[in-house]
C-alpha cells in the first residue's frame, strides 16, 4: 500500500498517478481521507509489494516539488 500524505491539490494527486503510470506499476486507487473532494488529503493506492522501493524512489523528488509525503506501508 502506498500512502501519500498532505496532498494539497488535484494536480499533486495527478502527478502521483502519472509517476506510477511511467513506472508501469499496476496500481489501484484505494481511498482518500478526509474524502476525495477535499484537500489537503491523504491518498492511498494499492501497489505490488515488489515495486515498493522503486515507487518510493520515483516519488521522492515529487514530494519536494508538491509538498506531500509518500511512503509504502
Amino acid at each position: 500500500m502506498l500512502r501519500v500524505d498532505n496532498v494539497k491539490s488535484e494536480a499533486a494527486l495527478e502527478a502521483v498517478r502519472d509517476a506510477l503510470d511511467r513506472l508501469g506499476v499496476d496500481y489501484r486507487f484505494a481511498r482518500a481521507e478526509p474524502d476525495e473532494d477535499r484537500f489537503p488529503q491523504t491518498a492511498y493506492f494499492y501497489v505490488p509489494e515488489g515495486s515498493a522501493g522503486e515507487v518510493e524512489n520515483v516519488l521522492q523528488p515529487l514530494s519536494g516539488e508538491h509538498g506531500f509525503d509518500a511512503e509504502t506501508l
